[in-house]
C-alpha cells in the first residue's frame, strides 16, 4: 500500500487557518514572553553596563535596543530576532511545505542574533560606521520580511490552484 505523505487530507484553507492560529497562540503565550525576558534580563543589562562605561545613552523597549549617539538625531539600534516578522512568514512556509525558504528564514534570524548586537557593540565603542550598517540592517530586515510574505502568499496561491484542479 502506497501512502502519499505529501497529500494532506485537509483542505488548504483549513490547514492555513489552524496553522496560523496555532503559531500565533504559541508566539503570544510562549515566544513573546521569552523574548521580552531575554532582552530585559540579559541583553539590555549587558549593553547598558557597556554603554555607561563608554558614556553612551541607550533606549530600550521590550523588543529593541536603541543607541543614542552624540551628533545624531535618530537612534541606531537593533531588534531582538524571532518576533512577529519571523513567525508569520514561517507559518506560511510551513503551510506550503517549503523547506528551503523555511531554512533560509531561520538562518537569517540566527544571523540577526549575532551580527546586529556586534554592530551595536562597535557603535557604543565609537565606530560610527557600525551605525550606518545598523540602519542598512533595518531596511534589509523589512525588505526580507516583505519578500518572505510575498513568497509565502505566492506559494499559498499556487497550492490553492493545485487543490482546485480536477
Amino acid at each position: 500500500m502506497d501512502i502519499n505523505w505529501r497529500k494532506n487530507p485537509y483542505p488548504l484553507y483549513l490547514r492555513a487557518f489552524i496553522g496560523l492560529t496555532i503559531i500565533a497562540t504559541i508566539y503570544i503565550l510562549a515566544i513573546k514572553p521569552i523574548r521580552i525576558k531575554i532582552n530585559t534580563e540579559y541583553i539590555y543589562p549587558k549593553f547598558s553596563e557597556f554603554a555607561i562605561s563608554n558614556n553612551v545613552e541607550l533606549k530600550h523597549s521590550s523588543r529593541r535596543i536603541d543607541i543614542l549617539q552624540n551628533g545624531h538625531d535618530a537612534p541606531r539600534g537593533f531588534g531582538i530576532p524571532f518576533g512577529g516578522y519571523f513567525w508569520l512568514p514561517l507559518g506560511l512556509f510551513v503551510i506550503i511545505r517549503n523547506k528551503d525558504l523555511l531554512n533560509a528564514l531561520i538562518a537569517y534570524h540566527l544571523f540577526l542574533c549575532l551580527v546586529p548586537p556586534f554592530l551595536g557593540y562597535l557603535l557604543i565603542k565609537g565606530n560610527s560606521w557600525a551605525g550606518g550598517l545598523l540602519q542598512v540592517n533595518e531596511l534589509l530586515f523589512q525588505a526580507i520580511f516583505i519578500y518572505s510574505l510575498f513568497l509565502g502568499l505566492k506559494g499559498f496561491y499556487e497550492e490553492s490552484r493545485i487543490d482546485k484542479a480536477p
